[in-house]
């Protein structure tokens, strides 16, 4: 079995199912930030309807034992968690769970720790923030989806054409976006989204001192320290991200943005060279954002889409760190080839 990135010359062999499930591990940690030292020259968040603050969660064994009663046993729950239910003894299941187990530890491939429903309650609780999310991110929020942020932009792009306008649009990639999350930066911005407090104190507790494993084919790596990221497959991971990108459109000062996720593009209505200007500039800007947050866009599938009317288009070579974007005549958009 092989493991290795992009690059073939990068890729280990190993046979051995203890060498293999070392390769994964390896493999998984090198998509972190090597460190967690706070990110320079965060852009400090919006704090428009942030007035309130955030400091408090308290819970007790009723609210952990009705989530736990209303759990579904025909879903991925953990299997030390489904055979207490099945026994009927949920507060011992509880207790068990906080004594033996190590709830920083998460096994990658096959889960057997109780990372995969430690803080169930909690996680719920503090989703509270997902009203602070910016309206241009369409991901994993109650009322919007891949769907609702395609309608939005097919209809600004259709409504141009229709004026028969031209519509430049940049499709952003990030890399690893969800590993490469430091979480001191992320700690700041909590903070700064008024977040405080114990459940300041909680969120830190969540995310530090986190360590992986792999396991599969009967064997199990070694530990690894989670150096940065947000707990992906959880509850709580993908609003974390976000609140962490959740400036990321403040950036953009000239065109129209739209967000699911990792995944952005850009856009506006291009008549002239200037037009195309002010388009580069909004990219340049989230080139330095991504450079401040610790979050990389890979320049080798960012690419650029111009959606024009006339026979002879508005040109112009879009750049990332002065190298130019790839220009499509198509592209698949969030899994759809409606672009």
């Amino acid at each position: 079995m092989g493991v290795g990135g992009s690059d073939p010359t990068s890729v280990q062999s190993a046979s051995c199912p203890r060498d293999i499930v070392e390769l994964f591990n390896v493999y998984f940690s090198s998509v972190l930030n090597g460190n967690d030292n706070p990110i320079d020259s965060i852009t400090p968040p919006s704090t428009t309807g942030c007035e309130s603050t955030l400091s408090e969660l308290n819970l007790c064994l009723d609210d952990v034992l009705i989530v736990l009663l209303n759990l579904d046993t025909n879903k991925a729950t953990c299997p030390k968690l489904a055979l207490y239910q099945r026994n009927g003894n949920w507060l011992s299941s509880f207790q068990f769970s906080r004594k033996e187990t190590k709830p920083t530890l998460r096994t990658i491939v096959r889960f057997h720790s109780s990372a995969s429903y430690r803080g169930l309650r909690a996680e719920q609780a503090a989703c509270s923030p997902v009203g602070k999310i910016n309206t241009s991110q369409h991901g994993f929020i109650p009322g919007r989806s891949c769907t609702t942020q395609l309608v939005e932009v097919l209809n600004s792009i259709g409504s141009l054409l229709d004026s028969g306008k031209q519509t430049d649009v940049i499709f952003m990639d990030m890399s690893k976006a969800f590993g490469k999350v430091s979480h001191a930066a992320l700690i700041a911005k909590l903070e700064r989204y008024n977040i405080s407090g114990s459940l300041l104190d909680w969120f830190s507790s969540y995310l530090y001192n986190r360590r992986q494993r792999v396991t599969t084919l009967g064997a199990t790596s070694s530990e690894k320290t989670v150096s940065s990221g947000v707990p992906q497959g959880s509850i709580l991971g993908p609003i974390l991200f976000f609140l962490y990108v959740n400036d990321l459109p403040d950036v953009v000062k000239n065109s129209s943005v739209a967000c699911f996720a990792d995944d952005t593009k850009i856009f506006r209505r291009v008549d002239s060279i200037c037009d195309a200007d002010l388009l580069q500039t909004d990219l340049s800007n989230l080139d330095s954002w991504s450079t401040s947050s610790g979050l990389v866009f890979n320049q080798l599938k960012c690419k650029c889409l111009r959606v024009p009317r006339k026979n002879q288009p508005v040109l112009y070579p879009y750049t990332i760190k002065d190298n130019e974007l790839t220009t499509t005549s198509a592209e698949k958009d969030l899994g759809n080839s409606g672009f």
